[in-house]
């Protein structure tokens, strides 16, 4: 039995039996699976091979990057003198058994025939199965277990509720085509976020052009009409599934554009005369443009658009309080309304609007405790006391209390839903938090165990998309927080070859999302994490000071360039611990502000300016 892991495997042993054979692959199926058959036939028979990869294998036609055709047998069953006479002649033309794995499947005799004849036909070598649902003790017909020679075997199969049935599919395809897995999976990423890429710009064109066409077409009335319910088709694809996708691909200025290209699908319409559903997908889009202009840096811009959506949803809740849909809505403008009043110094209204996305998040789980969804609010909800116990108050207790709070509800999601991308996320972030609590607690081996379940997901999630940007930044951050971690117990030589390797990665995703001030930040962590390092280490006072001034740099280019007053706050810190200017230069701006801990980086500002002002002390 072919071995379906992430190894390296080779083009199949050619019988011959089938040295030209018909179909690529017999399917095997009990009749209760037919909809998952039919659907696993389609992919795969209209699966193409990325450029640059060529299946050597049998099942493969001549120009080496399609499947030949499969058989299933309510297609492709012939007239026979019996049926069995029809199916040993498809199995005798077929280049690999395909067995679809469940506990009806593991039931039926029909099934253990088919891997017999195949067997009888082919041997053991390309009997390939494939695990729709169960356990491989519950849905492992007793035939896969057994050799032709009678030994005992334990097939290793791709498994589509362990790992997503694209992800499944593409493991038997590169098993088929004698190419590596990982290889595979690394070109099929890159080629669909081209296609993403290339839909994106398509779907604004062909927005722009439809619009015309309809001004230029049509009277006013019905051009109102027809483009209304357009905007809303092209407003959830646009905001949902294309705007999902380009945030893995980490380009904000493609968001931006299909931003624009919504928001030009509203431009001129008459708001008084929209419906109430128009109305919730307006908001959505404000939302959605706020949020990437926080990523800009643009603060202003973005409370104006949470600001105008906060409004609508308040409106569209109070017609319909009890409704779900408009209780999740309302919820989301004030999670942004938070986030953005956090970001820019407003903390009463932050903690205000936190207060109430929780209490609309508790409603939405009251409504219904079986929807993965809510469960997720609710998570957020924890998350977010979380931060503002731990950022506002130091408060580790009460912030380690939500974080496991969050943590719960996330693993309930996870298992009403089981592998989602959001959820994931969610927890790797989570357990970032809990970590930073745990740190500054004075725990941190208990840090470096959260820090390692998040490694965990994030390795998940890497496996299942390589070329996903949040991924990366996710695993860029990981490395600045170990770095951090080393630094505070005393171990800073530790930390330099941490913050050489993530400064590396951080430039790249920055040079790939340019509009990204987050990006640019994050880069410039680094080389501030390593100046604390070498101010840590014994040697740093002979060090030579133009290294510590370059990595120092301008803390005044971090706040208006960068529009990061954290940035700015604790490059002002370091420098005065360098001994280049006054430790009060940090005091003004982290006073006003009041935050204890940074937003991204998790730093104590009050505790590093107290030790440059301890080190300016010892220093007279």
């Amino acid at each position: 039995m072919l071995s379906l892991g992430l190894a390296d495997v080779g083009p199949a042993t050619v019988d011959m039996v089938s040295l030209t054979p018909r179909y690529s692959v017999f399917l095997s199926y009990n009749r209760g699976d037919g909809k998952a058959a039919q659907r696993i036939q389609r992919w795969l028979e209209t699966y193409r091979l990325p450029r640059r990869l060529q299946g050597g294998g049998l099942a493969f036609g001549d120009d080496g990057r399609r499947l030949r055709p499969l058989f299933r047998d309510i297609d492709e069953m012939r007239v026979a003198p019996d049926i069995d006479t029809a199916v040993i002649e498809a199995i005798n033309a077929s280049a690999y058994l395909l067995v679809l794995c469940s506990p009806a499947s593991a039931k039926s005799e029909w099934v253990a025939r088919e891997i017999a004849m195949f067997r009888a036909a082919h041997g053991d070598d390309r009997i390939l199965p494939l695990l729709l649902e169960g356990t491989p003790e519950t849905s492992f017909p007793p035939a896969l277990m057994r050799r032709a020679d009678g030994r005992t075997l334990v097939p290793l199969a791709a498994d589509i509720p362990g790992e997503g049935e694209r992800l499944a599919l593409l493991k038997l395809v590169a098993v088929m085509a004698g190419v590596s897995m990982a290889v595979l999976v690394q070109r099929d990423a890159q080629r669909r976020l081209q296609q993403i890429a290339g839909a994106a710009a398509l779907a604004i064109a062909v927005l722009a052009v439809v619009l015309a066409l309809v001004v230029q077409n049509m009277n006013a009335r019905l051009a109102e009409e027809k483009q209304r319910v357009r905007a809303g088709t092209l407003s959830n694809y646009m905001l949902d599934d294309l705007r999902a996708q380009l945030k893995r691909a980490g380009r904000l200025d493609l968001l931006t554009a299909v931003n624009d290209g919504v928001a030009k699908s509203w431009r001129g319409q008459d708001l008084s005369g929209l419906s109430d559903a128009d109305l919730q997908q307006r908001a959505k889009l404000l939302l959605a443009i706020a949020e990437d202009d926080e990523s800009r840096g643009d603060l202003v811009a973005a409370r104006n658009q949470t600001e105008e959506a906060m409004r609508t949803t308040a409106q569209l809740l109070a017609k319909a309080p009890d409704d779900p849909e408009r209780i999740f809505a309302h919820a989301q403008s004030q999670y942004y309304t938070g986030m953005i009043s956090w970001r820019g110094g407003e903390r009463t209204r932050a903690a205000t609007a936190f207060a109430a996305y929780r209490d609309l998040a508790a409603r939405l789980l009251a409504s219904d405790g079986k929807k993965p969804d809510w469960w997720m609010e609710a998570g957020y909800a924890e998350n977010n006391l979380g931060v503002l116990a731990l950022r506002a108050r130091l408060d580790t207790a009460a912030a380690q209390g939500h974080f496991l709070a969050a943590l719960k509800a996330f693993a309930a999601a996870d298992a009403l839903r089981p592998g989602n991308r959001d959820t994931l996320f969610s927890l790797a972030d989570t357990e970032a938090w809990l970590a930073d609590t745990q740190r500054i607690a004075g725990a941190p081996a208990q840090a470096l165990a959260a820090r390692a379940r998040q490694k965990a997901i994030l390795d998940q999630l890497a496996a299942t998309d390589p070329q996903d940007r949040q991924v990366t930044a996710d695993l860029v951050s990981h490395e600045l927080a170990l770095a951090r971690i080393a630094i505070d117990s005393g171990r800073p030589d530790a930390a330099l070859p941490l913050l050489a390797s993530g400064r590396g990665k951080a430039q790249a995703l920055a040079a790939n999302d340019p509009q990204n001030v987050r990006r640019k930040a994050q880069v410039r962590m680094f080389d501030l994490m390593r100046l604390k390092a070498l101010l840590a280490m014994p040697a740093a006072r002979s060090r030579d000071d133009a290294t510590l001034a370059a990595l120092n740099g301008d803390c005044e280019a971090d706040l208006n360039r960068l529009k990061n007053d954290e940035l700015a706050d604790f490059c002002r810190i370091l420098a005065a611990r360098r001994g280049a200017t006054a430790i009060a230069a940090g005091g003004p701006a982290l006073a006003a502000r009041g935050d204890l801990l940074t937003d991204q980086w998790g730093l104590d500002l009050a505790q590093e300016r107290r030790l440059g002002g301890m080190m300016k002390e010892s220093a007279r």
